[in-house]
């Protein structure tokens, strides 16, 4: 009995020391910041604090403020906040480790911009433009400027970029339904293009790839099927099973990293699995990197 405790604490020692050794990193876009539904926002921290993540990048904080943001951090396990702005569609980041903002950025932006330094990693979360290809297109080159003209070596990029990466080209090739819906928008509305021209735009993701950013979950998650964030069977009250949706689904949420991360980086996941369901009309992403 005694023989077998042992090796039982050496497995539980060994296996925190692995956990120890590794940095893991969430995206959420939480959908109109819970819209006040307390049933999602509890499932939504009782599959965070699971996650044991060091950073999460939310999207679409609707109606917080920077303290709520700091509530839902202490209840999820990340004591440390920051939120870009206290209305519209905010994004914030949760951290295990002190947070040092060095810029919010809201004009240019549809919903903001924000960069800041924790667990000694840059963090850059943003919510691309929902509507149109060219908007999205400049706050990819506003974001990359930037990137560059600050001389960033470890850092990624995260949120719902509302863009389609060429990785995925293929994939989304034959989800007829999408395409079709895109173009329906695009038609009623006087002024804003998701599509370029009526096909896909892939210009904003490679323009992050065009500065040696890896696109993670592009190149670690096979078949290209399963890496799709968008839409959730929640949206339309369906069933997670329900054979419409993967015609209809692409992947707009990403953890974009620099070519240091990429090195570091053990694994990645689209959380899109039945646990998810119910939360939010977005899937969750997330990566591992070696510490």
């Amino acid at each position: 009995m005694i023989k077998r405790l042992c090796i039982l604490c050496c497995l539980i020692c060994f296996s925190l020391c692995l956990y120890a050794q590794e940095m893991r990193i969430i995206s959420y876009n939480i959908w109109d910041g819970f819209e006040g539904d307390s049933l999602r926002r509890a499932r939504f921290v009782e599959w965070t604090q699971g996650q044991a993540a060091d950073i999460v990048v939310l999207t679409e904080l609707v109606g917080f403020k920077g303290k709520d943001l700091v509530e839902l951090g202490r209840v999820c396990g990340f004591p440390h906040t920051a939120l870009v702005k206290e209305e519209g569609y905010p994004v914030g980041v949760l951290s295990k480790q002190p947070i040092e903002v060095k810029k919010k950025q809201v004009e240019g932006f549809w919903h903001g911009m924000m960069h800041v330094k924790t667990a000694g990693i840059d963090v850059i979360a943003t919510h691309l433009s929902p509507f149109e290809w060219k908007y999205r297109l400049d706050e990819a080159q506003q974001i990359t400027a930037y990137i560059k003209e600050n001389h960033l070596k470890d850092y990624f990029v995260a949120g719902d970029l509302n863009a389609h990466s060429p990785l995925d080209a293929d994939e989304i090739a034959t989800h007829d339904s999408l395409l079709v819906n895109m173009q329906r928008w695009d038609a009623s509305q006087p002024k804003y293009r998701n599509l370029r021209q009526g096909r896909y735009d892939f210009s904003v993701i490679s323009t992050f790839l065009s500065i040696g950013m890896e696109d993670a979950i592009g190149r670690l998650v096979h078949p290209a099927s399963i890496r799709m964030s968008f839409p959730a069977a929640f949206l339309y009250g369906w069933q997670w099973e329900d054979k419409r949706l993967p015609p209809r689904r692409e992947r707009l949420d990403y953890i974009l990293l620099s070519p240091s991360l990429m090195e570091r980086c053990k694994s990645a996941a689209v959380h899109n699995g039945k646990e998810n369901e119910g939360i939010s009309d977005h899937y969750p992403v997330s990566v591992v990197l070696k510490k």
